[in-house]
């Protein structure tokens, strides 16, 4: 496992005060699928932990998996489940880019000015369901940052529905600011410990519990990010909502299967020029930004924005790209994928307020290619774990739903 991933968000506003029960909505049918909303929480992007997780990026060889999540960036999806015998209520980050659920124990230590205990804690002494696994919670991100706790199993509530015996980390120390839900393959889990040895077997993560505690149909989900200015969204755990989409859902074959959600970006198109990149790249919900090779980067940074983009460089060697805040938006972007899926981003997901009259470019240097909520909003994702393959279609944004089981 390397030690670096995409981006998450860090979310400093309460959901939810310590000891609230959530009100569940029971559900007596089976209709092979769950759907979780979410909160879109909004705030100026980190331009600190951006330009170390670019520098951080440009260390790694291409093709590299990157397991783990980076926390310090713009907008972020957050849902509320339940945890313990007790419904305690936590806020997380859906993330498809980890595969580990963590909570933040209500004894937990913050790192300074990280508000870790915001968005709901965890008691395990108060949950008569809970099972200490005696092993060592660790996690690290690439801002830097990092939480570490203890292994366990409880119950787990989110949706209308309920899973026993799930495996969580109890975090006791961290700095990033609330609880993650990752939902990836289980080969991407966090199971070494704070020292780099593996503490812990790779286990049955929220999607796979799911399907085999007859929650869900398949092992799958769909993930619906709604517009830039929407303040919700839904993920859909075994099923797929066909009226969010236009056209029709093309099949892209995961590249690195068992491990991290790639598929193989074939072209970018900006204002007919036509960009090759032939290469793997992560759908990563965690992920602000999208972050592609340096020489591409740099291609597209220069004929979109000529004098509005700058690179500019901080003390302690790292960069990024910005923009002028004031730069034209008008236009789109084209990604096309090795199966012939074709999503059109428009140029106005590229704009980010970075405070202090500052705006980032949302097109930065990486040597691995990560596609990040700036392109998952303009697409509609259905991945399918079990067949190693994510379908594709651009997004429709309406209140209109039309559900299946898959």
């Amino acid at each position: 496992m390397v030690s670096f991933k995409s981006v998450l968000a860090t979310v400093a506003l309460a959901l939810f005060a310590q000891g609230t029960i959530i009100p569940e909505e029971k559900r007596d049918d089976s209709p092979g699928f769950v759907t979780l909303d979410f909160d879109v929480i909004t705030k100026p992007i980190d331009v600190n932990a951006t330009a170390k997780f670019i520098s951080e990026l440009l260390k790694l060889e291409k093709r590299s998996p990157i397991p783990l999540s980076l926390i310090n960036e713009g907008s972020s999806y957050a849902s509320k489940i339940t945890v313990g015998s007790n419904k305690q209520p936590q806020t997380v980050i859906i993330d498809t880019g980890s595969s580990d659920l963590w909570v933040v124990d209500s004894n937990a230590q913050c790192a300074p000015r990280v508000s870790c205990k915001s968005s709901g804690t965890f008691s395990p002494s108060s949950s008569s369901t809970w099972q200490s696994l005696g092993a060592q919670f660790a996690i690290g991100y690439g801002d830097g940052s990092s939480s570490t706790g203890t292994w366990g199993k409880d119950t787990v509530s989110f949706g209308g529905v309920t899973i026993t015996g799930q495996q969580l980390g109890d975090v006791t120390q961290t700095s990033v600011n609330q609880g993650i839900l990752g939902i990836g393959y289980t080969g991407n889990e966090a199971v070494t410990d704070a020292n780099g040895n593996r503490d812990i077997s790779n286990y049955d993560n929220v999607p796979v519990t799911l399907k085999k505690q007859g929650k869900i149909n398949s092992l799958s989900y769909s993930l619906y990010l709604n517009s830039p200015s929407a303040s919700s969204g839904q993920i859909i755990f075994g099923g797929v909502d066909n009226a969010k989409y236009s056209g029709s859902l093309i099949t892209e074959p995961v590249t690195q299967p068992g491990v991290a959600l790639f598929i193989n970006l074939n072209t970018i198109n900006y204002n007919g020029q036509n960009y090759q990149v032939s290469e793997d790249a992560l759908l990563d919900s965690g992920t602000t930004l999208t972050y592609l090779d340096p020489q591409i980067a740099s291609q597209i940074a220069q004929d979109v924005g000529g004098n509005t983009i700058s690179l500019q460089y901080f003390s302690d060697g790292s960069s990024a790209y910005f923009i002028d805040c004031g730069a034209s938006t008008q236009g789109s972007v084209t990604y096309t994928f090795g199966n012939g899926a074709k999503i059109v981003v428009p140029l106005s997901e590229f704009t980010f307020n970075a405070g202090n009259g500052q705006c980032l470019w949302g097109i930065q240097p990486s040597n691995t290619n990560i596609l990040g909520d700036n392109f998952l909003r303009s697409a509609y994702v259905v991945y399918e774990l079990a067949l190693d393959q994510v379908k594709l279609a651009q997004v429709k944004y309406t209140t209109a739903s039309s559900i299946s089981a898959i």
